[in-house]
């Protein structure tokens, strides 16, 4: 039985989203870089496992975070996701890591969009 939307209100907005993983010794410039370019919040996700170019990479490295693997994801406009690929290109070019951008929706816009400070 397909289920079908009934709710006139609920409403979707396109963004962007970007994925990002670097190692954890990163970690500071990707979030400085993302809360520059305006993005108003990430999930940053700890101890990454995974295979690419460089090998495999372990998750939980003991009494090691910073050469672990960390994951960001971020959502927000277009303009900022272009803003945060363009800072990152330099670091990928010279460091291990990767980033993914793709369509994304969300039903609470206004928590995706910088707040403008109110004029004084």
């Amino acid at each position: 039985m397909a289920v079908t939307n009934t709710d006139p209100d609920l409403v979707f907005h396109a963004l962007k989203k970007i994925e990002i993983i670097v190692k954890g010794d990163k970690k500071q410039f990707v979030s400085d870089l993302l809360e520059r370019a305006g993005a108003t919040g990430y999930t940053l996700i700890k101890d990454i496992a995974g295979k690419g170019e460089h090998g495999f990479h372990e998750g939980r490295l003991l009494f090691n975070d910073t050469a672990s693997l960390v994951m960001f994801v971020a959502v927000a406009s277009d303009e900022t996701i272009r803003e945060v690929a363009s800072g990152l290109k330099p670091l990928f070019e010279k460091n291990s890591g990767v980033m993914f951008i793709s369509d994304a929706q969300v039903v609470r816009l206004e928590h995706f969009m910088r707040k403008e400070p109110a004029a004084g």
